[in-house]
């Protein structure tokens, strides 16, 4: 079959695979590498560098993936990470295990310069604070420092970072990508020109917003009839497709389940093989639930899916749909086309995408994610795993990438959310631009990342993997889509399952305990509908095996949320509910709207205490009971304190505060010290030697072991705050710690 474009002959690529491509008069340059990331089309293009990955793997196969360096710096206390030569780039550094409290400072060698280019804490460097180091390019989240801000170098860079404090456990990883011998070069310029500030901005703003350009033609048809698909001419560009289901139209205990039972294939250019094979939920990135998040390339918006890879094709497109338990209904596909000149017209790829499941009953063999022959490159992947280990155990297997008839692996990680840009099990969901969490919970998560910068290119083949745990034994289901891009149409890597054997894997112990934490990470992306619809979900699977007063107080929570929705008022009926407590909470709830009182939620897992103006308020203490009290609170400057014993790890304090129309939480501003002197209750009390916590937080919380958490019916409370801890080690005579805030009530 015939390439898209056909000036991609077989021997160029081959050539871009193994050393980057051929050289051209375009300087590589910070701008430069900026606007390709900014570019819809360039995800889908084959003549880009590849990358090699160099990491801080354990280099025995064993688990301890920190502390190795290519060699010591001639400065005592520092370690070479990287020593790359040039033409090329640095499109990826990511690193975790600094010391909390600790400063962790990296070096910046260009072009065989004794001084460092660039240096700082890495804190401070890749916190997301610092430009051109601004989020979403460079931040920390999910207990990890990364920056996707491009690094070029004419002749050679050199990495260095110190070796840390006694418990430092530095993991790294730095994508290279090499350009061809004579590549022009603007190396890398610190302070950044005013050029490179600007591309870097327009590349901020995109990625923020996590919308590509609706470039080309909209169209929309309405599949009624699934025997006949969608049918696009060429040559042109799929920029963005949509499907949106008549959901009133499918009974509301299958809405979620369509996400696995329906699939999506899509066929090029007349070729009788599927190029894309892979569940509907899966390739739009909502795999068991639909949540309203997303990323630069699939998630879901109000009631419609969404894939916006780019899909480039020569003569024809087709997509279809293949319903297996649950009936077809009719389907909105809307796709945005754009046309492309006739060949040859750049070198752009065809994607493919496949859908791999493997069991518990696996444990002992790795979970593949892609296995393909050809040429191309590998873009990335969604991974959802759910272990029935009773932890977050199986996070800990390493990635591995073999291109090309490889022995030994070329790419080889540190740990599986490591390569997702996270680490240490993760903090909670996020969604980003190129990477993110759409699930966190006891003990299941679901995330994704694009190689939208640091791609893999291969000549002839390509196995990626996932390791399934340390020694492959954990006892878990992986489930991925890859994403990849090959110089013609092929068959997707997918394993053809029943439509019975596909579906959300099960845990009802796990189910039942992670009810709330999912609740709050709906919450967390402002999804209130899927907040209500997971709820009702879990309503009916367990609902009558709960206590009545815990029933009682989800069926309330529904309610507000349905309220909140557009549905009727809730709280007159609850305010008369027989069920004491369930009265007490809509009392609370109804007060706070009036702004009549303030409502507070506090939840810790030892004996904490809450004072507000020097009186105390609230005690709490259980790690599966949240307290929660109204009181009154009038306008003005307020001061919170809340006082905790030392308590081995794990160990949390969160507290959410809410008003009329305010809100105070715990996070990253307060002021903590240890065992302190002095009447710190009170307004007056002098607090400006304490620091701040300046620290993420803490998992969750609940953090395991603990999973249950007593429902109520409290919206948008616990989501908005942070657990917090203290940031650095106890001193050795310290009992307790306490935790202040200045608030100003409206």
């Amino acid at each position: 079959m015939k390439q898209i474009w056909r000036i991609l002959g077989a021997a160029a690529l081959l050539g871009a695979a193994g050393c980057g491509g051929r050289p051209s008069g375009e300087a590589a340059t910070v701008a430069s590498l900026a606007a390709r990331l900014a570019d819809p089309l360039e995800l889908a293009r084959l003549d880009r560098p590849d990358t090699r990955m160099h990491t801080s793997y354990d280099r025995t196969g064993g688990n301890d993936d920190f502390g190795t360096f290519l060699r010591d710096s001639r400065e005592p206390g520092w370690r070479v990470l990287v020593d790359l030569k040039g033409p090329g780039y640095v499109s990826r550094v990511w690193f975790t295990g600094a010391k909390d409290g600790y400063p962790h400072r990296f070096r910046f060698y260009f072009d065989g310069e004794e001084t460092p280019r660039l240096e700082g804490d890495i804190k401070e460097l890749f916190g997301g604070k610092k430009a051109p180091f601004l989020a979403p390019l460079a931040e920390y989240n999910n207990y990890c420092w990364y920056s996707f801000v491009p690094m070029p170098y004419a002749k050679s860079l050199r990495i260095e970072c110190e070796t840390g404090p006694a418990g430092a456990k530095p993991y790294f990883q730095v994508s290279e990508s090499a350009l061809p011998r004579g590549t022009p070069v603007e190396t890398f310029a610190w302070p950044l020109p005013e050029r490179d500030v600007v591309a870097l901005e327009n590349l901020r703003a995109l990625w923020a917003a996590k919308k590509l350009p609706e470039a080309g033609e909209r169209r929309e048809t309405v599949l009624s009839d699934w025997k006949e698909g969608v049918s696009i001419e060429g040559p042109a560009v799929i920029r963005r497709l949509e499907f949106e289901p008549e959901w009133a139209k499918i009974p509301e205990e299958s809405r979620d389940a369509v996400l696995r039972d329906w699939v999506v294939s899509i066929r090029y250019d007349g070729s009788t093989n599927e190029s894309v094979r892979v569940p509907l939920g899966d390739l739009c990135g909502m795999p068991w639930r639909r949540i309203r998040a997303q990323s630069l390339f699939f998630g879901m918006e109000k009631d419609s899916l969404f894939c916006a890879f780019p899909m480039p094709f020569a003569k024809a497109a087709e997509i279809r749909l293949e319903a297996g338990r649950i009936a077809a209904v009719p389907v909105k596909i809307r796709a945005w086309v754009g046309k492309q000149a006739e060949p040859p017209a750049g070198a752009l790829g065809y994607f493919h995408a496949g859908w791999w499941r493997t069991t518990p009953n696996e444990a002992g063999r790795p979970h593949p994610v892609l296995r393909i022959q050809g040429n191309g490159k590998y873009v990335g992947c969604l991974l959802s795993v759910c272990t029935l280990d009773g932890s977050y155990w199986a996070l800990e297997g390493d990635e591995s990438i073999r291109r090309d008839g490889e022995k030994k692996p070329g790419w080889l990680g540190t740990g599986l959310e490591d390569y997702f840009n996270g680490g240490w099990y993760y903090q909670n969901v996020m969604a980003g631009p190129t990477h993110g969490l759409f699930v966190k919970e006891p003990f299941r998560t679901v995330q994704y990342r694009v190689h939208a910068m640091d791609p893999a290119r291969f000549g002839k083949s390509l196995d990626m993997a996932f390791e399934r745990g340390p020694d492959q034994k954990s006892r878990a289901f992986y489930e991925s889509v890859a994403w990849c891009y090959l110089d013609r149409p092929q068959p997707a890597d997918t394993v053809r399952l029943r439509p019975e054997n596909r579906g959300m894997p099960q845990d009802p112990q796990l189910d039942m305990g992670g009810l709330m934490t999912a609740m709050w990470n709906h919450e967390r992306f402002g999804d209130a509908q899927g907040e209500r619809d997971e709820l009702s979900a879990r309503l009916r699977r367990f609902g009558a095996q709960l206590p009545a007063t815990t029933r009682r107080m989800l069926e309330f929570r529904r309610a507000l949320l349905d309220e909140q929705l557009g549905g009727p008022p809730a709280l007159p009926v609850f305010l008369a509910d027989t069920n004491e407590a369930v009265a007490t909470a809509a009392t609370m709830i109804r007060r706070q709207r009036a702004g009549e009182a303030a409502l507070a939620v506090l939840y810790a897992n030892m004996p904490a205490k809450l004072f507000v103006d020097g009186n105390e308020v609230v005690q709490a203490g259980h790690p599966e009971r949240p307290a929660s009290i109204s009181f009154e609170l009038p306008p003005g400057p307020h001061v919170l304190a809340i006082q905790a014993p030392r308590q081995r790890y794990p160990d949390w304090v969160q507290l959410a505060i809410r008003g009329k129309d305010w809100f105070a939480g715990t996070d990253a501003t307060w002021k903590f010290a240890f065992h302190p002197g002095g009447d710190w209750k009170t307004m007056d009390f002098d607090d400006s030697a304490w620091p701040e916590l300046a620290a993420p937080g803490v998992k969750g919380p609940p953090e395991e072991p603990f999973i249950w958490v007593e429902p109520d019916p409290f919206l948008d409370m616990q989501s908005k705050a942070l657990g917090i801890r203290p940031p650095m080690e106890w001193p050795g005579q310290a009992s307790f710690v306490v935790y202040r805030k200045k608030i100003v009530v409206p």
